[in-house]
């Protein structure tokens, strides 16, 4: 596989993914409405929120949010197994969570026979999922399933077998077959992944005794392992055990970071202590609220003109989340497989805003346990001046952090043409219009976009991008002249690709390509 078809399958994995990251902003959202105000801090402000009606309407909220954010690895295999499934995408979705309970199932039940899990006991890094106690391998678990069961599926959906087991022919030998290579994959991940902790583990000992270096670390590792969904093996240790801390506050012996500085809070002359602070993510602050926002505005600003409207839209409703409540997910996930140049930036800027706000004695939670990082610098921050929380540091790294991903994200995509939120590479498309130039009905046109590429026996599959009716096409020769598709068709330009064609007809082609796969009975 040459670097082009490396390139391309990456570029298709982000699209891949587009679904389910569109889903997170309203996720984020409620999960951050129901931690904001549920948070005992706020609570203290406003004890009318813990009446009974406001706090099951905002636990409802958070429970809700949950469903999407507690399953993202689930979401991304069935995602990954239909978008690259070649036909019969129903039966690839549906083994897609097949594959992914299987593989679950059988380390939860392999590692508790041998003792390495106690459902009594979970130790970090393993949990229930879907309520069966396992190994939580995050999505690269998720992806992993999805990407076998869509090799197996486009192997096999179409096998026939001998008389005898015949009644397994075709798709109805996917889910067969995704069980027993998911059992193996589940016995494979069961020795791979606990190696992969234990040096994680070593991590968290590094980090908590190298000071500012640690910090560094500490804020860079926990984004760069969040697309493999282990950055919880950074954070949740410090938090929860005694890497975070010991302390006795008023006479209470406290463990974890989250535990000792709540003490501090609840405390009336306990000060903050950066030790603390520095693991309930006090850098998180830094780059959620002030440099994601940069970084959305830089989308936006980099979108082509038919499309900013749309990923307008798309950036408030990520950077709502992120900004007030630290879920920084859904905006992660917009880039992160389209442009990981920008991931590692911002990796790397994480781990700074760690060791600054470590060197700045900068004591302001960022974690949803204290209400996310808008509310903590509200009640904790500026509240809390006089017991050290020197809020004050976010007025010179604030702005310095939106500025910095502002410019650097705008650079790089214009530079690399990175085909981020609302880019793709339409450098011949800018009257693309919403409407296609004929005032025939998509239902009328789609047979005579059919016939000018060849017929249904040509066009291997359909899709669509913002702007763009995607063909994979059989022979690229037969294809109508590009007249035909501009003048009669409605189209407003064609661009001929290795393999197919790209029909531009604005932010109606995924219409476009919808009615087609039905017209075609590919789905």
């Amino acid at each position: 596989m040459n670097k082009e078809e490396v390139l391309g399958r990456f570029q298709r994995l982000g699209k891949v993914l587009m679904t389910p990251v569109l889903i997170l902003p309203i996720a984020g959202i409620l999960v951050g409405l129901g931690n904001a105000f549920t948070s005992k801090s706020l609570i203290a402000v406003a004890p009318w929120l813990g009446t009974i009606v406001p706090k099951m309407i905002f636990t409802l909220c958070k429970v809700s949010g949950n469903v999407v954010m507690n399953n993202i690895p689930a979401i991304f295999a069935i995602c990954v197994a239909y978008g690259f499934a070649r036909s019969e995408k129903a039966t690839a979705a549906l083994c897609g969570f097949l594959g992914y309970m299987t593989m679950n199932t059988v380390m939860g039940t392999f590692l508790t026979t041998l003792g390495v899990i106690d459902p009594a006991h979970l130790a970090t890094g393993q949990s229930a999922i879907l309520g069966v106690t396992t190994l939580d391998t995050g999505v690269i678990g998720g992806l992993a399933v999805g990407a076998l069961v869509a090799w197996l599926h486009n192997r096999y959906y179409k096998i026939e077998l001998p008389p005898v087991l015949s009644i397994f022919n075709g798709t109805r030998f996917i889910p067969a077959v995704t069980i027993f290579s998911c059992t193996l994959l589940g016995l494979v991940m069961s020795f791979v992944f606990p190696p992969i902790q234990g040096a994680l583990g070593m991590l968290s000992e590094f980090i908590r005794s190298a000071g500012a270096l640690g910090g560094f670390v500490y804020g860079s590792a926990e984004r760069l392992l969040l697309p493999f969904g282990l950055h919880h093996f950074v954070y949740l240790p410090f938090m929860f055990t005694s890497l975070g801390g010991t302390a006795t506050i008023d006479g209470v012996d406290l463990t974890g970071a989250v535990n000792i500085y709540n003490g501090i809070l609840n405390s009336a002359s306990t000060p903050f202590d950066i030790e603390v602070s520095r693991f309930v993510m006090n850098g998180k602050v830094i780059f959620a609220m002030f440099g994601l926002t940069g970084a959305a505005l830089a989308f936006w600003r980099t979108a082509l003109p038919e499309n900013k409207k749309k990923v307008g839209a798309l950036m408030i409703a990520v950077v709502i989340p992120c900004f007030f409540m630290g879920i920084t997910e859904p905006i992660e996930y917009s880039f992160l497989f389209i442009a990981p140049i920008l991931y590692v930036f911002h990796a790397i800027m994480a781990g700074l805003a760690y060791a600054l706000t470590y060197l700045l004695n900068f004591n302001v939670a960022g974690s949803a346990a204290f209400g996310g990082p808008f509310l903590s610098m509200v009640f904790n921050g500026i509240m809390g001046a006089d017991k050290g929380s020197n809020w004050m540091v976010i007025l010179v790294l604030g702005p310095v952090y939106f500025a910095a991903y502002y410019f650097f994200f705008k650079t790089v995509i214009l530079k690399k043409q990175l085909k981020t939120p609302g880019r793709e590479d339409l450098s011949d498309e800018e009257g693309a219009a919403d409407a296609p130039a004929s005032d025939e009905a998509i239902s009328e046109v789609i047979p005579k976009i059919i016939e000018a590429v060849g017929g249904a026996d040509n066009i291997k599959s359909a899709d669509a991008c913002f702007t763009r009716l995607r063909l994979q096409l059989s022979d690229e020769s037969i294809v109508a002249d590009d007249g035909v598709f501009t003048r009669e068709l409605g189209a407003n330009g064609i661009v001929h690709v290795s393999g197919g064609v790209q029909i531009v007809y604005g932010n109606k082609a995924g219409l476009y390509a919808t009615q087609m796969r039905e017209a075609l009975e590919r789905e």
